[in-house]
């Protein structure tokens, strides 16, 4: 009888890689050191696995027949912060000695991307062994130990769809908001970047927030003359038992919804948490426990009430300014725990209130009619009055102010449960730029503004 046998795949055979033309000596050593050291990014957390298979280096092929770029690239991983696809860290290499037809290059520190940015080489890779993989290939992930990803949400599907539970966590200062709507411990994830699982050992988590970058849409932020530094924008963070995450500020939008998806130990011991730092001379930190909710911070009062109302109702007192008519439009209020006030003729500060049981409340003003031709805002600030509920008035802490007749926003400090006050003009003589002496008095009666948001 006749035997039959398949033929086994055939196998790659190892190559000669060439740099400038030239044999590339002890490649499979370098290699092999790069992996050794990459070893030490993946234990501290720099990266994370993003792969069944052993992280890996390799040589980038630049087209030419045996010829690589003279760096190898490690992978894959995912670099924290990112998108649910495979990251690759470069490591470059230092040219020791070179004959007429052999070079030999040593291996320097792998260059980790910063948290959030990809680095990703172009073309094929190759190994000493004749294996060749292509990093642009789309490919399933398996999500190692601190795995994080920030992914965009359209907010087409609901929570029911996604498969997502739902949950009601808020964190806000004056700079960044944040709403965690949904969360998951599902055991597989689909994204657009391919299929996302956990590896052993770690288990997958899914939250879904929406964000809003207040530095950025809170137009009492715009300013560009700060005295000393701008206010630093506040840091989202995830915390994991035994690690803390920063959400890279530029994977966030300015306004709108994103899903963060990391991997947490298993078995796991402790709560995850998510926390919103206000960083600078004022610092605070913020947490709540995820998916609970329950705080574990004592927040100020005020950062438990939203910032302003979904719609707000202008209001105008008008008033008179010596012969002519205007009007003291409100157009918009704020409350919170600081706000940007301008210091003088030019620089702009952030005020922070006097104790936790206080609010700052901003008034956001326009000046409408026959306005005059004076830059008034640093003087008639002071005539326009806040009054609380028992009759008091509030304390002005500062205003912002430009080439108008009156300020465009004035801040007080409240009690942080107020719920109502009324503004208006009081009567008043001032000396104004361009005008000299000027009579300013309410025609019509105050503004009672409702703060019940």
């Amino acid at each position: 009888m006749t035997g039959c046998a398949t033929a086994p795949a055939a196998q790659p055979a190892a190559v000669q890689l060439t740099m400038d033309g030239k044999k590339l000596a002890d490649a499979s050593e370098l290699q092999a050191t790069a992996e050794a050291q990459l070893a030490y990014t993946l234990d501290y957390g720099y990266v994370a696995r993003a792969g069944a298979a052993a992280v890996s280096c390799w040589f980038a092929k630049t087209g030419l027949e045996s010829e690589v770029d003279k760096r190898l690239w490690c992978g894959p991983v995912q670099v924290p912060g990112t998108g649910a696809s495979t990251d690759w860290v470069p490591v470059p290499l230092k040219e020791v000695t070179k004959t007429d037809d052999e070079v030999r290059y040593e291996v320097q520190s792998p260059q980790v991307p910063e948290k959030g940015n990809r680095s990703t080489p172009s073309g094929t890779l190759v190994r000493t062994d004749g294996k060749q993989f292509d990093p642009s290939k789309q490919q399933d992930l398996t999500a190692g130990r601190d795995f994080l990803a920030v992914l965009p949400d359209d907010g087409k599907r609901s929570n029911h769809e996604l498969g997502l539970g739902d949950a009601d966590i808020k964190l806000r200062d004056d700079l960044l908001g944040t709403a965690v709507t949904g969360w998951a411990n599902p055991d597989i994830w689909f994204t657009s970047e391919g299929t996302l699982r956990a590896e052993t050992g770690s288990r997958l988590r899914v939250v879904r927030m929406k964000v809003e970058k207040l530095n950025e849409t809170d137009s009492g932020f715009h300013r560009t003359n700060w005295q000393g530094f701008a206010p630093q924008p506040s840091e989202l963070a995830l915390e994991v038992p035994g690690k803390r995450q920063v959400l890279p500020a530029d994977r966030l939008p300015a306004s709108g919804s994103v899903f963060v998806v990391y991997t947490v130990p298993d078995p796991q011991e402790g709560a995850e948490h998510i926390t919103l730092g206000t960083l600078g001379a004022k610092s605070l930190e913020q947490r709540a426990e995820v998916p609970s909710g329950k705080r574990a911070d004592t927040p100020p009062q005020v950062l438990t009430r939203a910032s302003a109302p979904a719609q707000f109702t202008e209001q105008t007192q008008k008033i008179r300014f010596n012969d002519r008519e205007l009007g003291l439009k409100i157009t918009g209020v704020r409350l919170g725990r600081q706000r940007p006030v301008k210091l003088g003729e030019s620089q702009y500060d952030v005020a922070t209130i006097s104790a936790p049981d206080k609010a700052l409340l901003e008034v956001r003003i326009e000046a409408t009619g026959d306005l005059p031709d004076t830059a008034g805002g640093l003087w008639t600030k002071d005539l326009i009055t806040v009054t609380l509920p028992d009759g008091s008035a509030a304390r002005q802490v500062g205003a912002r102010y430009d080439g108008g007749p009156l300020p465009f926003a004035i801040v007080v400090e409240v009690p942080a449960d107020t719920r109502s006050v009324s503004v208006g003009m009081v009567d008043g003589l001032l000396d104004l730029p361009r005008l000299g002496k000027t009579t300013i008095a309410p025609v019509d009666s105050r503004a009672t503004l409702a703060l019940e948001f």
